[in-house]
């Protein structure tokens, strides 16, 4: 049997966006649109989580903003503070529970209380598939 790892650290992506509180919703969209992401980790002014913005929150901020008005609203407005995380160092088969329990879709990945990196359904598959392979009974 392979050597194998279960920490998400060894997953996860490092590919998001992060985001601040003040920053005005309209720098998000471009942020998500120019780099192809889902969403983006929201930061206070020190560097600490307080929030996720979603691509689908920009969709609803895009819509209420109406058409001719333009889109007027800070991240901090849009943002869910509704926030789920996982550290670094958890298993990626906890993970993989936790999917299975909750809607989310991604998780941010937390190292010493910051962001590091963010973990998605599709990475925790990528995941079982590599510690299937390996012979590690999953």
């Amino acid at each position: 049997m392979a050597d194998v790892s279960l920490s998400v650290r060894h997953y996860m992506s490092n590919r998001l966006a992060t985001l601040y509180e003040r920053q005005d919703i309209r720098e998000a969209v471009k942020v998500f649109t120019e780099r192809n992401l889902f969403g983006g980790a929201v930061l206070d002014n020190v560097g600490n989580l307080v929030g996720i913005l979603s691509v689908t929150d920009c969709i609803d901020a895009a819509l209420r903003s109406g058409y001719h008005s333009g889109w007027r609203g800070t991240v901090g407005d849009k943002m869910s503070r509704d926030i789920r995380t996982v550290d670094a160092e958890d298993s990626i088969l906890d993970v993989a529970k936790m999917f299975m329990d909750d809607h989310y879709r991604r998780y941010p990945v937390l190292d010493d209380n910051r962001v590091v990196g963010v973990i998605t359904r599709l990475d925790v598959l990528k995941a079982l598939r590599t510690i299937g392979d390996s012979g590690f009974p999953v």
